[in-house]
């Protein structure tokens, strides 16, 4: 969150549940400036099983699944209830992120998320963020944000000669050029009849919305990035280690085939798997790759998060959290009155920008429920990128 908050952003939404609800975390959270924690409660359920969204088609492929399909319905609604928070905190845009991806302003005037977006023409609706998969080095990854610092580029953001030229070797026997999903982020301006697609996208009720892709801002995706990843994903699911049962449980091959490894195999062969698939050992293939431009080295969130780790911010807000959880004080934001429901997931960001546009701020009024002209196009799942075609 610090990270961001360096590059403009004011305002987070953390809908919390687990570890991250216990008191000695949430004091913490609760203490940091601009953070509302949003609980799952009683409460928060009942809300959210009366949300629009399960009597639209849009999400309802996803409905009543297990696992990845589950969070991704969570993520949906946790985006719909955060909408009526931001726009109520008068914020221009509002940004969903899993607490394993930080965004990379490149290409605006300087390193920053606001600047970046006040840049945007004011007739766009919405901006994607192609996102970039982080490319470990070791199997001993303690602090991702921290020590990674290679990255495989998106596939917007390469010449589709590069792309494909290259792809074999970049996939290095994997299923696919990412190990997760590779179709970005995206960024909404927070307006009237504003509704989610899915954890990837936003759309509008009542038109289609005017969405550009940015072409050198990126959002970083920090995927399995540490070698524990492979058995605490597995320990969030109770699927069977089948390869049709993980079809059920997960979206993307890679995934299934981690949650398989995680189950079936020991320590040592599970490392052996991760060496394998995950780390990037070979040191002629990555200065291949980098000098291609299919891998590149990113600092500058690893410069950031150290400047902040060396000011002692990190620790100073330990040390100053209340021993006492003012829990209360953040389930008043859970109006029942708001037409959006939702349920715990991962972390939503939101930002508030200067007023520039005063006019569009006093415009805004509570989200539409009209559904005669609802526009119900399907949400966006987490979709790999390209792969090569195979001709019979």
């Amino acid at each position: 969150m610090f990270y961001h908050k360096v590059m403009g952003v004011m305002t987070f939404f953390l809908f919390v549940e687990g570890k991250a609800a216990s008191p000695k975390v949430s004091n913490v959270l609760e203490s940091i400036p601009g953070v509302k924690l949003i609980y799952r409660t009683k409460e928060l359920e009942e809300q959210q099983a009366k949300s629009r969204i399960w009597n639209e088609t849009w999400l309802s492929n996803f409905f009543y699944k297990p696992c990845n399909y589950e969070l991704f319905v969570k993520q949906s609604l946790n985006m719909e209830m955060a909408i009526v928070m931001a726009r109520d905190a008068g914020m221009d845009w509002i940004l969903h992120l899993d607490t394993d991806e930080l965004i990379h302003p490149a290409g605006a005037r300087e390193y920053s998320l606001r600047q970046l977006l006040l840049d945007v023409p004011g007739n766009v609706d919405m901006v994607v963020f192609p996102n970039y998969e982080s490319s470990v080095e070791r199997d001993d990854i303690e602090d991702p944000f921290g020590e990674v610092s290679m990255f495989k580029r998106n596939y917007d953001h390469l010449p589709k000669d590069t792309y494909f030229g290259m792809y074999k070797e970049s996939t290095r026997g994997n299923q696919n050029y990412f190990l997760t999903y590779g179709n970005g982020k995206s960024a909404a301006r927070v307006q009237d009849h504003l509704r989610p697609n899915g954890a990837h996208r936003w759309h509008n009720y009542m038109k289609t919305p005017n969405e550009v892709k940015f072409e050198e801002a990126a959002v970083l995706h920090y995927t399995y990035s540490k070698f524990s990843d492979l058995t605490s994903r597995r320990d969030r699911c109770g699927c069977k280690p089948t390869k049709e049962d993980v079809k059920r449980c997960f979206m993307l091959d890679f995934d299934r085939s981690a949650f398989i490894i995680a189950s079936t195999a020991t320590e040592e062969e599970m490392l052996n798997w991760y060496r394998e698939h995950v780390v990037w050992g070979d040191k002629d293939l990555k200065l291949k790759l980098l000098r291609k431009g299919i891998l590149t080295r990113i600092y500058s969130p690893m410069v950031i998060i150290q400047g902040l780790r060396e000011s002692g911010v990190f620790s100073s807000v330990i040390e100053s959290a209340p021993t006492t959880l003012s829990r209360d004080r953040f389930l008043a934001s859970v109006d029942s009155s708001n037409s959006s429901r939702a349920v715990v997931s991962e972390s939503m960001l939101s930002r508030k920008t200067n007023k520039s546009r005063e006019n569009q701020a006093t415009a805004r009024k509570v989200l539409g429920i009209e559904t005669a002209a609802a526009s119900h196009e399907a949400a966006v799942p987490p979709l790999s990128p390209p792969g090569l075609l195979v001709e019979a």
